[in-house]
């Protein structure tokens, strides 16, 4: 979560100077003709990219990012499914985003929530799945949840054959959407209007305008739309007009957002001033707008980075921070593609039951925890360590031999034996049993650990607290 956050304030940091830059420029290009109140409107315009980018692509894109992420989409191709699993899994990840998170199973017909409830999709009042799938594009952002509005962001999943799968998704509360379009309301004084591609109003700053389950407001039920209906059609993307809105005089600026199909209106009101100073002051924010659509480019792409790092953090196991099963699969399928043999060492801390009996499961997470450091600080320059599961761990030795594989677990077995492992300010001993075998390219991950796993199994049967080789 750290580093995630930090590559946000880099962002904004990024942003924000960007910005300072190009207001600046603008007021020189343009103090001869605009007044100061003219030039504070227009640098106001700018945030709003920010706030799009903040409030939607993060979603989407975290959305994008837990789609791609074996852990929940291989839960779509599972016949038998641990629901309490699966649910404590979502609840997990909605704590680290702050956001709602749901898998919806095409072959089990099931929805699991990350607020713990599930959902039986084949019950007759259960619309929005059949109405999604039948959606063009892969990625579709609705509304749902009569009691508590939510923006869904639903990615559709397939099989490598190209079967549909389900969906993962994310959802944030219109609330939420809602105050913070408040904030930038109070500081800059616009509204925003967010539609969709029916002409539907789904996200406002205006309170009359927010929608409700049953009752979506319509662009053309809006007077001052009606009016100016033609000309708005026509308006190309990042231009502006000028539309009078209960006898005042407003700008109207659209803004396309080609990732939802969506129309962004920015609606501000406009101080009288004379017809000539208003067009020109609005043909250089028109330029900006142009620069910052741009830039709002370069973040869409900097935030593609980001969901590359939620990837990476999703495939580490949170107590030891070493690789999971997930990201051990998809390293091994690269490295089978470039190393032509390793060797894989398993590794089993002895007795684990009897510690977690004896001195609570507190101790036994420290006790895995110490053993996962004393695995990392043994690994070399291409070696990938796993936690594998409970107290089982496997290292990864590309291009390296069966003798050096053994005798890097023997290194580790006397490590973990002499360390000094305390619970209340008692020496605990701890000691662990390891398989060690070699595999070339062509081998299965599947076979490959079986080769360890007997070769642990022949340790743990020869008294614990050694090594043997698969032969």
């Amino acid at each position: 979560m750290k580093t995630i956050l930090r590559h946000q304030r880099n962002l904004y940091s990024i942003l924000i100077c960007i910005i300072f830059v190009i207001g600046y420029a603008s007021y020189l290009t343009i103090s001869n003709i605009v007044a100061e109140q003219s030039r504070l409107q227009q640098q106001s315009i700018a945030p709003v990219f920010s706030l799009v980018v903040e409030e939607l692509y993060k979603p989407i894109h975290t959305a994008q990012a837990l789609a791609s992420t074996g852990s929940l989409s291989n839960l779509l191709t599972d016949s038998e499914l641990d629901q309490a699993a699966i649910l404590n899994h979502l609840e997990q990840l909605q704590e680290n985003l702050n956001m709602l998170v749901f898998v919806a199973s095409e072959q089990q017909q099931m929805q699991f929530n990350s607020d713990g409830t599930t959902i039986d999709l084949q019950k007759e009042n259960i619309e929005w799945y059949p109405k999604v799938k039948a959606m063009q594009g892969d990625t579709v952002a609705i509304l749902g949840n009569r009691e508590n509005v939510h923006l869904y962001v639903d990615i559709k999943v397939y099989s490598e054959q190209g079967d549909f799968l389900g969906f993962i998704g994310v959802g944030k509360s219109l609330q939420s959407f809602w105050e913070a379009f408040q904030q930038y309301k109070a500081t800059h004084g616009y509204d925003l209007l967010f539609v969709n591609n029916v002409d539907e109003v789904v996200l406002s700053s205006h309170r009359d305008f927010q929608a409700q389950f049953t009752d979506i407001v319509n662009l053309n039920e809006l007077s001052w739309f009606k009016n100016a209906a033609q000309e708005l059609a026509n308006m190309e993307n990042l231009s502006s007009i000028i539309i009078q809105i209960e006898q005042d005089d407003h700008v109207v600026t659209q803004f396309n957002l080609p990732q939802l199909d969506w129309r962004v209106f920015l609606i501000s009101p406009m101080a009288k001033r004379q017809a000539e100073i208003n067009y020109a002051f609005f043909s250089h924010s028109a330029q900006l707008a142009a620069i910052l659509f741009f830039l709002l480019l370069f973040i869409y792409a900097a935030f593609a980075y980001q969901r590359k790092s939620i990837e990476a953090r999703i495939n580490i196991d949170p107590l030891t921070k070493l690789a999971n099963r997930d990201k051990i699969n998809h390293w091994f399928e690269e490295h089978t593609e470039k190393e032509n043999s390793l060797a894989l060492i398993m590794v089993d801390i002895d007795h684990f039951k009897n510690i977690n009996d004896l001195y609570g499961h507190n101790t036994g997470d420290k006790v895995i925890k110490e053993v996962a450091k004393i695995l990392r600080s043994n690994l070399g320059e291409q070696d990938v360590a796993s936690r594998w599961g409970g107290e089982e761990f496997i290292i990864f030795m590309p291009n390296t031999s069966l003798s050096v594989a053994s005798q890097l677990a023997e290194k580790i077995r006397k490590d973990i034996e002499l360390n000094l492992f305390t619970v209340n300010s008692q020496s605990l001993k701890v000691t662990a049993s390891f398989g060690v075998t070699q595999a070339q390219r062509a081998e299965k991950l599947e076979s490959i650990v079986a080769d360890a796993d007997r070769a642990l199994y022949e340790a743990k049967q020869q008294g614990r607290n050694r090594v043997r080789k698969a032969f």
